[in-house]
């Protein structure tokens, strides 16, 4: 095995150079398989901060393995796969390294008489800072289909939208892919971690490239944006979400993981402590806080983070009125808000199906941590990046429930309004960006005449109730209070909208006054339609596995909005990875000069 090309030495932990030679003359490439991390085409800025391991799947190295490097590394060994068919493993990495320089860094581990080479980018830096300031908005699920309906229930006539979104308004637009670099499909952890890294990771993976390991959190790191600014500039960064803060999105500001299930998001509020660099941190997941001895509690140790964040300094709010007073009384330079034990309300249900809410009446919308944020980070003269998430237009369409989604995304347009707003009177070196981690198959294919669907009295005659082409009349949403979200459970006139994936279920395209459940499991692991859910609604086959309980992402590209300084590099079609490296050079980050 040989590793060739030089990485040379920067201010920070150094490779200082590979002369790794392992000759396994007797043993074949397959029997040896080499898994290299970072991976093929991975990019970097120089100097940032980055995990590079050399996995290998056999029973031992040779006794000459060798190498010169400018740190020792550390040798790890274990078995994965099949208990009945382990896979052993042998592994060496290198923590906290850089390449330094813009070039290609090529990577390469032979083995007999194959080779497995690997090509790193470190990109050119930026010259010139032009933002003080980043804000980026995820609406978590959101794509071009889901932004048409919201602004098309807002109202339209003559074939032109009555009341436009703020995203209408951006400078510059464009569109990013969303594929992991090991499914051509993506979740919420590794699409929102390429936006916060420039690395294109596996589904489920936070802020890491995913290896075969025992322990899910040592896995490869690789720097956030947060780290990198903070460390860099001394900014402040703030993470806003209606989420549970643990949840694959918020998280990927900070956290470094490669399973973003229960045992990871409890160890991921630990790193956002430990980071040093997360100054607010707003949203639902108060169960994940508490101690594994308090009733609700989803820890699985006895650590209470309530106290642990208060006394590194945070002023801490559970509900709308403590955090408006916190603000009001000034002081607070960290704020941690915690406001629902799991993820918080959906506008819908705060504003109008408010039973639904329990005890958890105090609920902050999304505008109001987002201003939030802005006046506690902003006091930082450095500046800021805050990143804020609708969370709830992907969490209300994986059940189908359209109304809901799409209230959330209104109230994620909103959002971005105020803080255009904010930014123009206050900080016009602020760049704003807008897009979503993924899409949705969701989008509307006609209207629907109410009054004829519920009094048919056969599928048939539901059927004839929806109407497209030249049939298909505008939806008549009234907002008689004018606060720009539809009274959607006023209308005759609704949309025939979809979901392009599920389980089996039915649809009868009228808001529900509780979240939907739409299918359920038959006690036989098989998901079912709800009898309970849209009872007088016309049956549709589900087109997953019988095991899928909501409908799933999609490989849709997902828009980019962009306004204020640095939001010309959007225009284009890239992968969303790239984001990062556009707020970067906004930025003028160079972490190899210290910038």
């Amino acid at each position: 095995m040989s590793f060739v090309r030089l990485l040379s030495r920067t201010g920070m932990v150094a490779l200082l150079a590979f002369a790794m030679l392992l000759p396994f003359a007797s043993v074949s490439a397959q029997d040896l398989p080499v898994l290299v991390l970072p991976v093929d085409q991975a990019q970097f800025l120089p100097g940032a901060v980055f995990d590079f391991r050399v996995e290998v799947h056999a029973e031992a190295l040779p006794e000459d393995f060798a190498v010169t490097v400018g740190t020792e590394p550390t040798a790890e060994s274990w078995a994965f796969g099949p208990e009945d068919a382990p896979t052993p493993a042998q592994s060496w990495v290198w923590r906290s390294v850089t390449a330094p320089a813009p070039g290609e860094y090529v990577v390469e581990v032979t083995a007999a008489d194959a080779t497995t080479s690997v090509t790193w980018v470190v990109r050119e830096p930026s010259s010139e800072r032009v933002a003080r300031n980043i804000i980026l908005f995820v609406a978590d699920g959101m794509s071009v289909p889901t932004i048409t309906a919201a602004r098309a229930a807002r109202g339209i006539t003559q074939g032109r939208p009555i009341n436009r979104l703020a995203m209408d308004s951006a400078e510059f637009i464009g569109l990013a892919s969303t594929s992991s670099v090991d499914s051509i499909m993506a979740d919420s952890a590794n699409t929102a971690s390429a936006l916060n890294t420039g690395h294109i990771g596996s589904v489920n993976a936070t802020g890491s490239y995913s290896d075969t390991s025992p322990d899910s959190l040592d896995d490869p790191r690789v720097e956030t944006l947060g780290s990198l600014v903070s460390r860099l500039y001394g900014m402040s960064v703030g993470v806003v979400t209606t989420a549970d803060f643990s949840d694959a999105t918020p998280a990927a500001v900070w956290a470094h993981g490669r399973n973003r299930g229960n045992g990871n998001r409890n160890a991921y509020l630990v790193q956002a402590l430990e980071s040093g660099y997360v100054d607010v941190l707003m949203g639902g997941g108060a169960r994940r806080l508490i101690p594994q001895t308090v009733e609700g509690s989803r820890r699985e140790d006895d650590r209470d983070l309530y106290a642990e964040y208060e006394a590194a300094g945070y002023t801490i709010v559970t509900s709308a009125t403590e955090m408006n007073a916190a603000l009001a009384a000034g002081g607070a330079d960290q704020m941690l808000g915690v406001f629902h034990p799991n993820d918080m309300n959906v506008w819908l249900d705060r504003n109008v199906y408010t039973d639904n809410l329990g005890e958890f009446t105090d609920q902050p919308g999304l505008t109001d941590m987002t201003l939030a944020a802005i006046q506690v980070l902003s006091q930082n003269e450095n500046g800021f990046y805050l990143q804020v998430e609708a969370a709830s237009v992907d969490k209300q369409l994986h059940p189908l429930d359209q109304e809901r989604a799409l209230s959330d995304l209104i109230e994620f347009d909103q959002a971005i309004a105020a803080a255009a707003a904010w930014a123009a009177e206050n900080a016009p070196d602020t760049l704003i960006i807008a897009t979503a981690d993924h899409g949705h198959g969701y989008d509307v294919y006609g209207t629907v005449n109410l009054d004829e669907f519920t009094a048919a009295t056969d599928d048939a005659g539901r059927r004839e109730a929806i109407d497209v082409y030249n049939g298909a009349r505008y939806p008549n949403y009234p907002d008689v209070d004018g606060d720009g979200f539809p009274e959607w459970q006023d209308a005759s006139r609704v949309f025939a909208g979809t979901v392009n994936n599920g389980p089996d279920h039915t649809e009868d395209f009228q808001v529900s006054p509780v979240p939907r459940v739409p299918a359920i499991d038959d006690g036989n692991g098989v998901y079912v339609d709800n009898p309970e859910d849209d009872p007088n609604g016309i049956p549709v086959s589900g087109v997953l596995d019988i095991g899928s309980s909501t409908g799933v992402h999609t490989l849709q590209d997902v828009p980019v909005f962009a306004w204020g300084p640095g939001a010309q590099s959007v225009v284009g079609l890239y992968h969303q990875s790239e984001i990062f490296f556009i707020m970067a050079s906004a930025l003028g980050l160079n972490p190899a000069a210290g910038s």
